[in-house]
């Protein structure tokens, strides 16, 4: 072999050594690359202030890692002063006085950020609400007029969808999302 040929050999010898040692080391820094996927949640919350037996600015927050749909359930009862809950039902301007905040019959027009009462009973926020954000007020307040032995309730009782995919309001509410503006199910109620 010339010694022409050895130096050849021997530079191509090199390369693919330094080559060698070149990928190595940047396999070796690179790492391994983890995807991790987490849960989000929806956890609605109550948010009102309770003073001298009048209820108010009753509003639902998002207290979850997803933006969520929200919807409610007024409940209004009498209990006996054992904790049962009594059959006759109360009558608004009579037994209490109630002030809601802006809501609207679900039969409107649709408006973003509102409270809709649907023929199903529910009160709908038809916007999605953000992680660590709250609706308008819902109630503004409701006053109790003292009635012997019984003691107004005012149960709100709230539920919450992630906002996407769309279809989750659709499949688990009945509702319909059109440009991201919760659509409530109306009808005869």
């Amino acid at each position: 072999m010339t010694k022409r040929k050895r130096i050849v050999a021997l530079l191509v010898g090199a390369l693919l050594l330094a080559g060698a040692a070149g990928t190595f080391a940047w396999l070796s820094v690179t790492g391994v690359l983890v995807n991790e996927f987490g849960f989000g949640t929806v956890t609605p919350t109550v948010d009102e202030k309770l003073n001298n037996n009048v209820k108010s600015d009753v509003a639902i927050a998002n207290t979850g890692t997803a933006p969520a749909y929200l919807r409610v359930a007024v409940d209004i009862y009498w209990q006996d002063q054992n904790g049962a809950r009594l059959w006759d039902e109360p009558v608004a301007g009579t037994d209490y006085d109630i002030v809601w905040g802006s809501v609207r019959d679900a039969s409107a027009s649709n408006n973003a950020s509102s409270w809709v009462v649907a023929s199903d009973g529910y009160y709908y926020w038809t916007s999605p609400v953000a992680p660590m954000a709250k609706t308008d007020v819902l109630i503004k307040s409701v006053t109790e007029q003292k009635v012997d032995g019984k003691n107004l309730v005012v149960d709100i009782s709230t539920q919450a969808i992630q906002s996407t995919p769309e279809d989750a309001a659709t499949e688990a509410w009945g509702c319909t999302v059109k440009d991201g503006v919760l659509v409530p199910p109306h009808g005869g109620a």
